[in-house]
């Protein structure tokens, strides 16, 4: 396609998240059932529907265009998405239960996550909470106590999230988050969270979760930083890669780990060890001040 090309198309509606490396991507549904998924997918990514009413549009590189294609009952249909004359087109099966619903919401914001992932950004298991505009990610696998500890943050801390978060690289270089859905929830057919993922903050510090008698930070080098990154990234890649190839499974990975060493040379990332009663947000606050 040329830098700016128009696309003919009928009256459809879309719903359209911006992320914090510019890129504007544009969801769109057809078949039956498509009205009814991508409502409920605005709703729970706290995005908002748009109905088009030119009888075209206009897209550039930095619009990247999602189509989630519902196939009649017994058509086949590819487990993977499909990029074609400029769109990514996500085929899922009828929308008949929440589960499946659930299913097809992963496959759209999992083409999101590896776009970002292309440019840099990583899919994390991570709550994503801030104070005063900044972010901080506090990152573990299941079980650690990611939603109970950003749960605890008193005022002004605010959690957006508390199971996964979308790292971003900015055209500056610097680092941002999105608040995402749990897909896990998404994958069971619960589609009662609503995420805000049109918010992103800039990212100030990772904290990797471990519990403890006490509250206690621990810097860790850039290659700890990594393996950790590495880790709670690892943890999302069934969402990111479902039905795709063992190729690409390892580019997908590949790429990942080089995100992981960037991430890790410009923020800095502890573990942080909480306790059940402890103030461990005293500990946050601390080095929020001290990195100004």
């Amino acid at each position: 396609l040329s830098r700016n090309t128009t696309i003919h198309s009928s009256i459809q509606s879309n719903i359209e998240l911006i992320t914090a490396d510019r890129y504007l991507w544009r969801f769109y549904a057809e078949g039956d059932g498509a009205d009814l998924f991508l409502s409920t997918l605005a709703r729970v990514m706290g995005l908002s529907t748009q109905t088009e009413l030119t009888g075209s549009r206009s897209i550039s590189p930095d619009i990247k265009e999602v189509l989630i294609r519902v196939m009649p009952k017994g058509v086949s249909r590819k487990d993977f998405p499909i990029e074609l004359e400029g769109r990514t087109i996500c085929e899922a099966g009828p929308m008949t239960s929440q589960r499946k619903m659930g299913l097809a919401m992963i496959r759209a914001a999992g083409v999101v996550a590896r776009g970002c992932e292309r440019n840099g950004g990583l899919l994390v298991h991570g709550a994503l909470v801030e104070k005063n505009g900044t972010g901080v990610i506090l990152a573990g696998p299941g079980g650690v106590g990611k939603s109970t500890a950003a749960g605890r943050l008193p005022a002004p801390w605010r959690a957006l999230s508390d199971d996964m978060c979308l790292i971003v690289k900015g055209r500056d270089g610097g680092y941002w988050a999105h608040a995402w859905p749990t897909l896990s929830r998404l994958r069971l057919g619960d589609l009662q969270g609503a995420w805000d993922v049109s918010q992103a903050v800039p990212v100030a510090l990772i904290c990797m979760l471990s519990q403890y008698e006490k509250d206690q930070l621990e810097f860790l080098s850039h290659n700890q930083a990594v393996s950790e990154l590495v880790d709670v990234s690892g943890q999302t890649l069934v969402y990111a890669t479902g039905g795709m190839d063992d190729d690409v499974v390892r580019e997908v990975n590949l790429a990942r780990f080089h995100s992981a060493v960037e991430v890790a040379k410009v923020l800095p990332v502890y573990r942080l060890r909480i306790s059940l009663n402890g103030r461990f947000w005293e500990e946050l606050d601390e080095l929020l001040s001290a990195n100004g």
